[in-house]
């Protein structure tokens, strides 16, 4: 914590949210200053790129969606996620620049209705290698002590998976269920780094949406939480929130007892394979990652929380919604000098918002957890909702403030 910041000892919760613009989430340089910029247009079934080459650089796409669901578009450099633009509405465009300083190939995908691997494409960057654009360097110092914190919380999820595969293992379910949420909060917390490892984050976090209705395989936290908490008959829907019917009928064939235990052990390994990548000397992540992570975290809750569609078999979506505001302040507190000292008045109605979603949370405490979701009211989750959004709009004027020099 610096300065008088209040870091979280609550959660959040909220109701329904429009999408409503998309959001260059991570790895975008802060003004559009692209050299090339390359059309992308995405439909139900394709993503096509003009041109597919660009020179080494900042490197600029125009993201037009022309399908019928809401779609996202990423880039990659390997396994890493360089940047990426979501809730692109149909008929309506997002841009993102990203900086791409070493010559060679790179994929590209969109992801329309923000399910699966996405449609991918590559494209060919050409020229001499670059250095990225420097931030001030007070962001870099603020970045440090923030990767440090990263490297706590993955350790804190290791040791917390460990726990909960252990309960698993054993046969002891009731243990494992009461662990299940508070394990996931070390992910929730920093999951723009999380979900930078494009390999492993499918892997620990995918939900049945991303199946393909079956078609590839089921795992992680949800592929055990179906386990933990079986389908009832009046969870079975196609609305959100709802399990499907396709989703109910895996379960019943899928959910086995053998299968459970080798999917905790995949679990385990695949959060070892995580802290083995962020524990590296050489590790980093994007400055613009780091700097958008407030809001990104916020808005990780309107874009998969806000109907129960996460947990949608625990209905434990509170202590993921606790997660992303604790991550979200987290970072907000090694950023608050900074903007403190920049924009005086920001800083003040970002804390006087944190404090109104805390308030809010609090009273949906119960015991040493939170009430189950699906007894949260709409009213409740409208309010909370609003609040959100609110914050939202606020932690988008983050980047352009700490960045300016």
């Amino acid at each position: 914590m610096r300065d008088t910041f209040r870091f979280p000892t609550t959660a959040a919760a909220l109701g329904a949210v429009a999408v409503v613009v998309p959001l260059a989430l991570t790895g975008c340089v802060a003004k559009d200053s692209a050299a090339t910029t390359l059309a992308v247009t995405s439909t139900d079934t394709e993503c096509n790129l003009d041109p597919t080459t660009a020179a080494t650089g900042s490197v600029g796409f125009k993201v037009t969606n022309n399908g019928s669901k809401v779609t996202e578009f990423y880039v990659f450099e390997g396994s890493r996620v360089l940047g990426e633009v979501e809730n692109i509405a149909p008929g309506v465009s997002g841009k993102l620049t990203v900086e791409l300083v070493k010559p060679g190939t790179y994929e590209v995908a969109c992801k329309p209705g923000m399910v699966g691997t996405g449609i991918r494409q590559t494209i060919t960057v050409t020229g001499e290698e670059k250095t990225k654009n420097e931030a001030p360097a007070d962001v870099e110092q603020a970045k440090k002590r923030y990767l440090a914190f990263v490297r706590q919380e993955v350790a804190n999820l290791e040791a917390a998976t460990v726990t909960f595969v252990d309960a698993i293992k054993r046969g002891d379910y009731d243990k494992a269920r009461e662990l299940f949420g508070p394990t996931r909060s070390y992910y929730e917390r920093i999951e723009p780094v999380a979900e930078s490892f494009s390999d492993l984050d499918p892997k620990i976090d995918m939900r049945w949406d991303d199946t393909a209705d079956g078609t590839e395989r089921f795992t992680g936290f949800h592929r055990i939480e179906r386990y933990l908490w079986p389908p009832k008959a009046d969870e079975i829907g196609d609305a959100d929130g709802k399990v499907s019917p396709a989703d109910a009928a895996n379960a019943k064939k899928a959910d086995t007892t053998e299968e459970i235990h080798k999917a905790a052990d995949e679990l385990l390994t695949n959060v070892r394979a995580l802290k083995t990548e962020v524990d590296k000397p050489d590790f980093t992540f994007d400055t613009q990652l780091f700097v958008q992570g407030p809001k990104a975290l916020i808005d990780e809750i309107a874009k998969t929380k806000v109907a129960g569609e996460e947990d949608r078999y625990s209905h434990t979506d509170l202590w993921d919604f606790a997660a992303n505001v604790e991550g979200s302040q987290r970072l907000i507190g090694e950023l608050q000098p900074i903007i403190k000292k920049r924009d005086p008045k920001l800083m003040e109605t970002i804390t006087k918002q944190f404090d109104e979603i805390n308030a809010a949370i609090d009273k949906l405490r119960e015991g040493t957890g939170y009430v189950s979701y699906d007894k949260v009211d709409e009213a409740t989750r409208k309010a909370l909702s609003a609040k959100i959004d609110a914050l939202s709009a606020t932690l988008s004027k983050v980047p352009a403030v700490v960045m300016s020099k």
